[in-house]
């Protein structure tokens, strides 16, 4: 029991320092089915007496692994059912989307949840399964059906999120990995708790989840990093490598909150709006260090 009493304790500094929640807030959960937000799932549901919230359950159907697919569906409504939560559920044509025969309907409302939504392609089935949600947690919240939306990422995501992106070439605002809490009300409570710490508080309480298969296939780098490339780093190079980049996201978000402060100052000092087009003296550029010039640029652009 001491490794539970450890998860809920981070997991409650967590939702305190981010200030993630409100009495009395509506808050959507994101289950999958798995591991991760099952437990996200029970240990919310066990911090809401005390904290005043009111849980839904929401859960996107990809339709990427058939019948898979569908069980994954049926084992979260039941779960739903059994814990007397409200669930609403959609559906999305992913596999069409991304091969190209993307058109209203891919991203499609089904009887539980009666409003109206479309989804358009983009250029591959990871991107489009995010975009999905992303967009399915937007209707959410702009529909009021909830005020946030809770999902479960966990610090091992986090981990192979800065590594993946360190790989592809980022700056410091990719390496800041995946944010506690974002402006579209998107929340992560489980951030400080590894996959592993997650799997045992379900084993030690009796709590099913499900697998997903395509969680082993190495056709997603995703899934190269997880199982490839971090265990060998970490019998190779360092043992602590998760936690390492783990760490580096937490830098590098505290860096990005002092740029975010310092970049607003300058771009309302020497940012012109005029006729639609945004305007800066190269004058004024050359008097800045270099680190605030290209985020100035990159604000003027954004």
């Amino acid at each position: 029991m001491r490794a539970v009493t450890g998860l809920l304790q981070r997991v409650i500094h967590t939702i305190d320092r981010y200030r993630m929640f409100t009495a009395g807030q509506k808050v959507g959960v994101a289950v999958s089915g798995g591991a991760d937000s099952v437990c996200l799932l029970h240990v919310l549901l066990e911090l809401a007496p005390e904290r005043c919230l009111r849980l839904a359950v929401l859960h996107l159907n990809h339709r990427l692994r058939g019948g898979e697919s569908d069980q994954d569906a049926e084992f979260v409504r039941r779960l739903s059912e059994q814990l007397g939560l409200p669930f609403h559920l959609r559906e999305a044509d992913l596999a069409g989307c991304a091969e190209g025969r993307g058109k209203p309907g891919c991203f499609r409302e089904t009887r539980e949840t009666p409003r109206r939504s479309q989804y358009l392609h983009p250029d591959n089935l990871e991107q489009a399964a995010r975009h999905a949600r992303l967009a399915f947690f937007r209707e959410m919240t702009e529909s009021r059906t909830v005020d946030s939306v809770a999902v479960g990422h966990t610090r091992s995501d986090q981990a192979e999120t800065v590594l993946f992106r360190f790989l592809r070439g980022s700056g410091t605002a990719g390496l800041a990995g995946v944010r506690p809490v974002t402006s579209d009300g998107v929340v992560r409570p489980l951030l400080a708790v590894g996959r592993d710490e997650v799997e045992q508080f379900l084993r030690d309480r009796g709590i099913a989840w499900r697998e997903d298969s395509s969680n082993a296939s190495p056709q997603f780098a995703r899934n190269r990093i997880r199982h490839d490339l971090l265990p060998q780093l970490a019998s190779q190079w360092n043992p602590g490598i998760r936690e390492i980049l783990a760490n580096t996201a937490d830098w590098a978000q505290a860096e990005e909150a002092y740029w975010a402060a310092e970049i607003d100052r300058l771009a309302a000092e020497r940012l012109l709006e005029r006729d639609g087009a945004i305007l800066v003296r190269v004058d004024w550029l050359a008097d800045l260090p270099l680190a605030s010039r290209r985020r100035l640029v990159r604000r003027a652009i954004e």
